[in-house]
């Protein structure tokens, strides 16, 4: 499972449900990047709007911004490609203006159609497949640089097939939102900023005055968790990514009384080795969806 504070440079990832939730309900990097939904649907978030993704979806990622997590199917199977800003932009400057750039801003999610889909499959095996031969390569004399450059050129070949993908295609517009997903949306939004010190339902459902009974009710309308399990998933979310220590045996304990709280019959372990205690669960950790 890949840690999302190891992603590299530039890579493609197979990834599934399990793999997407543990960057937490709020995916930022600083990097480019596109989802390809093959299985399954995941539904993202970016500027307030939700944008469902379905099997032959690709959602992309603008970098430094912040792109929420509401909903995963469990079949869920869909392939990550990250890259550098500085490898991206020229691919983009060729074939798009500032309007255009906007425009996918604005509307990051297409669907493909069949022929792109093989298309699009086709060069992200021939990547993974130099991939595999990358021994054969830079074992020879200037094979580590010829190799390096046919990746990158691969690589680069992976983005325009994406934008003459996108440009030939109608962008899918965001669902609907009613006054309880705008509830919702905030709540995310306002989590992912203040989780480090606040982590009461009351003080969420503050910002937007609404009683933390009702704000309560309609985040588990919405998302069919209670917003104190959404509170504790980011924690434990944040924890995992940073490789965050627990270092005081106390402040394992609340972790785990909070968690046992939302799963009185499940068990918490906690392992500690050396200085560090690491919380691991002996059933799944709170649903980021």
């Amino acid at each position: 499972m890949i840690n999302p504070s190891d992603i590299p440079g530039i890579g493609l990832f197979d990834m599934d449900k399990a793999s997407i939730e543990t960057f937490g309900p709020v995916v930022h990097l600083d990097r480019n990047g596109f989802l390809y939904c093959t299985r399954g649907r995941i539904d993202l978030a970016l500027n307030e709007r939700v944008y469902e993704i379905r099997t032959g979806d690709i959602y992309i990622y603008p970098p430094f911004s912040h792109t929420y997590i509401h909903e995963i199917s469990d079949d869920l199977q869909c392939v990550v490609g990250v890259a550098d800003f500085d490898f991206v932009l020229p691919v983009i400057n060729q074939v798009s203006n500032a309007r255009n750039q906007v425009f996918i801003l604005e509307n990051p999610c297409i669907s493909l159609d069949g022929r792109q889909r093989v298309r699009i499959g086709e060069l992200i095996a021939a990547v993974r497949n130099r991939e595999a031969e990358a021994g054969e390569y830079t074992a020879a004399a200037h094979g580590d640089t010829v190799y390096r450059q046919l990746l990158s050129a691969l690589g680069q070949a992976v983005c325009y097939e994406i934008m003459q993908a996108y440009f030939s295609s109608r962008p899918i517009r965001p669902l609907p939102q009613e006054r309880k997903d705008r509830i919702f949306q905030q709540f995310l939004i306002s989590l992912h900023r203040n989780f480090r010190v606040h982590r009461e339902v009351a003080f969420y459902a503050g910002q937007q005055c609404l009683t933390p009974r009702y704000f309560s009710t309609v985040v588990r309308e919405k998302t069919g968790r209670s917003a104190l399990r959404w509170i504790t998933a980011t924690v434990v979310a944040e924890a995992k990514k940073m490789g965050h220590a627990f270092r005081a045996r106390s402040t394992a304990s609340r972790i785990r009384r909070m968690l046992r709280r939302l799963r009185p019959k499940e068990e918490i372990a906690v392992r500690s080795s050396g200085s560090l205690m690491l919380l691991i669960c002996t059933s799944p950790l709170p649903k980021t969806t």
